[in-house]
């Protein structure tokens, strides 16, 4: 009798549940950080043109090295110079470059934007673009705007 009522109370009293455990929301999704502009592989297009001793000044690349890029006039042959100096930081940018037929060509600009852009035909960077000869004269100095084309 006492085994009828034991079985009759745990009956009656039904089994306990496993208490329901709420999972925890997964913690969300950590978005990689946007690529810098200063990293961007690719070359920068100044807005102006200009020539210094028959080579016209076509722009700069960043990375993976940096390097100025002049054209030969008239033929169009693109020449790069490598920068010995380059500082190259999220927001600025400081190229030294030296050439013994164009001279020493330096670049200091800040960028416009500090994430890389696809817009190809917005400005990126602005710089104030030095050209020296050998003695220290200064050839060239303007203040000019930057695109950023994509590298190939």
């Amino acid at each position: 009798m006492v085994v009828v009522v034991v079985i009759v109370v745990v009956y009656l009293l039904g089994t306990p549940e496993a208490p329901i455990v709420e999972k925890s929301p997964p913690p969300p999704a950590v978005k990689p950080p946007s690529p810098l502009q200063a990293d961007a592989e690719g070359s920068y297009v100044p807005g102006y043109q200009f020539s210094v001793n028959q080579f016209r000044f076509t722009g700069f690349t960043l990375h993976p090295d940096a390097f100025v890029t002049f054209a030969r006039t008239p033929s169009g042959t693109e020449e790069s110079v490598a920068c010995l100096e380059a500082r190259i930081r999220p927001e600025t940018v400081h190229l030294r470059c030296d050439d013994p037929q164009v001279g020493t060509v330096t670049v200091d600009g800040r960028f416009l934007t500090r994430f890389a852009t696809s817009q190809l035909d917005a400005a990126v960077l602005t710089a104030v673009v030095t050209v020296r000869d050998g003695s220290g004269e200064v050839l060239y100095r303007a203040q000019d705007s930057f695109q950023w084309q994509p590298g190939k």
